[in-house]
């Protein structure tokens, strides 16, 4: 199957919201009803914001989590426990979040493993991307070189790319999450020299 483009992405969107107008008289999606949850809440929990997410879908997670701490919605705790697992069970987080907010984001939570405040790496390391080359420069890369020749190779709907590395030095990486098998390091790569890997 080819890789579904934004223009086929951007139509399929606008079809489905004709159809729930059809069926239903209205445009609101269960994520529309979440965020109106979201903006009329007081203080939430990490866990309340974590059920308002689930009813939006992960694709929202990102905005919710901003909006929520940017709105005094939620402590700097919650952001710590949440933005390591929102930004890795995002497909595309680099695009769901422009980097400057995820950079505020990281800032604000420190830098955690596995959602959990952790010490930051002492050195620097050797990490790995596959992608295609305009996106070489996203901030999901991992430590197994697997993981990446998979990634550079084409899944999920990606097109097949090239295999990046970069040595990160601690300062760069936010945050580690193991939790879905792809050994993550979440890396801001402003001002990192990442080059293909030969092969």
């Amino acid at each position: 199957m080819s890789a579904p483009t934004e223009a086929v992405e951007a139509a399929y969107e606008k079809y489905l919201a004709a159809a729930r107008v059809q069926l239903t008289g209205t445009d609101v999606t269960l994520a529309d009803k979440a965020y109106e949850q979201l903006l009329a809440a007081g203080l939430l929990t990490t866990a309340e914001l974590e059920m308002l997410i689930s009813r939006a879908g992960r694709t929202h997670g990102p905005e919710f989590l901003a909006t929520a701490y940017a709105e005094g919605k939620v402590d700097a705790d919650t952001v710590t426990a949440l933005v390591g697992p929102v930004w890795s069970s995002t497909e595309y987080p680099d695009r769901q979040l422009d980097h400057d907010t995820w950079r505020w984001l990281f800032d604000v939570a420190g830098f955690t493993v596995d959602g959990k405040s952790a010490p930051r790496p002492e050195n620097p390391m050797r990490l790995y991307r596959g992608t295609v080359p305009e996106r070489r420069e996203d901030w999901s890369w991992s430590r197994d070189i697997k993981v990446a020749l998979k990634f550079a190779a084409g899944v999920r709907g990606r097109p097949p790319g090239r295999l990046w590395v970069c040595s990160v030095p601690p300062a760069h990486m936010l945050a580690i999450n193991t939790e879905r098998g792809e050994d993550e390091v979440v890396v801001d790569t402003r001002g990192l020299r990442i080059v293909e890997a030969p092969r």
